[in-house]
């Protein structure tokens, strides 16, 4: 079920038909969607006495995209037993998923009334309180399900991130680090067997490169309509000084513009083929946009970054608004041109001084030149500009990328990422899962 972006509960049906349910969902995740059709088909008409067996044929039917055969099938377990918390949480996604929030939300509400800390329950429930901006009340509701689950390390996590959108730097770095120390007992890292793209996948790598070409040109396009200088930084500067093309892995652009630059100009340039990251009438927006406007390209999927560059007593400050305001200093410098893709770009000169002063002088190095896949590189925790006020949220920030890498077993890119937060903060949690890496890599 790990396709789903609601958690649903699945429980162990002590009749043999409920079997069927079982090897349907083993289809579904192998790929076989036929055949967890059929079996879900053949289900419905099963005449199952457990609420159980009806409230895990409710999350397969959420997995199949079936809302309202799901929302059915919950209700045909609660029918049968009124106190299942699995059926009642099966039934809030399903209703959810059918546009009935309130009733989705009294589902979920009496899940936890049942069982205060059921993690699924509690996770969903958050959701869909910050869904109807209710920020809040989802912290709350994850603080109470913590207070009952204290060894859930998920619903830290979750509540380590709704800390850190609250602005509470210090309740996400103490709830990061006690997600991080109930996650490591459960783990088993493992040396990742996917080698690094080579020449094989250049083909893939040249169609991913020009994806972010496309979106880099249409920012350029709209960024010179509207009269508003801007020059290349960061990964975008980087990719194109170094390898002659973008990050086939790069998710964003990176652009700077000129502080003084008028941000309702901006915003009106990139109406077209954009979508802007928060909404106009998101209050954080105003105040992010002191110095940082995000944008999504919607032809590509591609982000586009500006970051607008403020230059005070020979010194260049970027900043990035909420939630974590992070902030580097290095000295001010010049433009120059660089023609690139055709056309006549700016960027820092020379790129060299810039580039030492974002990734550090080893920028041009070998791809494992600190001990790690430069893939993997921070430029939030390890920015060598980094200001000092604002390392700590840069280091809970990577905390939480962490915990997603190990969530997801991406084990070299948390394996980076434990190596340089222990760089700049060492923290004994980070320091124990990076022994256990080395073990492994031992082996």
């Amino acid at each position: 079920m790990s396709q789903l972006q609601w958690d649903v509960r699945v429980a162990r049906s002590p009749e043999p038909e409920a079997q069927a349910i079982v090897r349907a969902t083993h289809a579904l995740d192998a790929g076989d969607r036929a055949r967890a059709d059929q079996g879900y088909r053949d289900l419905q008409r099963q005449g199952m006495a457990h609420p159980a067996s009806w409230s895990n044929l409710a999350a397969l039917g959420i997995a199949l995209g079936d809302a309202g055969g799901a929302r059915a099938n919950a209700q045909r377990a609660l029918q049968l037993d009124r106190d299942s918390v699995d059926a009642w949480v099966n039934l809030g996604v399903a209703s959810w998923q059918l546009g009935q929030r309130r009733d989705a939300a009294m589902a979920m509400h009496r899940a936890l009334a049942l069982d205060p800390g059921l993690e699924a329950a509690a996770l969903n429930y958050a959701r869909m309180l910050q869904l109807v901006d209710r920020p809040g009340e989802a912290r709350k509701t994850l603080e109470l399900a913590v207070l009952a689950n204290p060894d859930a390390w998920r619903l830290r996590q979750a509540l380590a991130q709704q800390a850190r959108l609250d602005g509470d730097a210090a309740a996400a770095r103490q709830q990061a680090l006690e997600a991080l120390a109930r996650l490591g007992p459960h783990l088993q890292p493992q040396v990742d067997a996917a080698p690094r793209p080579g020449a094989e996948n250049e083909a893939a790598a040249a169609a991913a490169s020009a994806n972010v070409q496309r979106a880099l040109f249409a920012a350029g396009d709209a960024l010179d309509a509207a009269g508003v200088p801007f020059h290349l930084i960061g990964g975008t500067l980087l990719a194109i000084h170094r390898d002659g093309r973008p990050f086939p892995h790069d998710k964003d652009v990176d652009l700077a513009l000129p502080y003084d630059s008028d941000r309702d100009a901006v915003a009106a340039a990139f109406a077209g083929e954009f979508r802007p990251v928060l909404r106009a009438e998101d209050p954080r927006s105003h105040a992010a946009r002191e110095w940082v406007m995000g944008f999504t390209h919607q032809q590509s999927g591609i982000g586009v970054d500006l970051m607008f560059a403020r230059e005070q007593d020979g010194m260049m400050r970027f900043e990035l608004g909420w939630p974590d305001y992070l902030a580097c200093e290095m000295p001010a410098y010049p433009l120059q041109p660089l023609h690139w893709g055709g056309r006549d770009w700016l960027a820092p000169a020379p790129p060299r001084q810039y580039l030492d002063a974002i990734y550090g002088p080893d920028w041009n190095a070998t791809e494992t030149s600190r001990g790690f896949d430069r893939r993997w590189f921070d430029t939030q925790v390890s920015n060598p500009s980094r200001t000092p006020e604002s390392l700590p949220r840069a280091v809970t920030l990577v905390l939480l990328r962490l915990l997603q890498a190990l969530q997801a077993g991406q084990w070299e890119k948390a394996r980076a990422l434990c190596i340089q937060v222990q760089a700049r903060e060492p923290l004994p949690e980070v320091g124990a899962m990076l022994a256990r890496f080395e073990r492994v890599q031992a082996t």
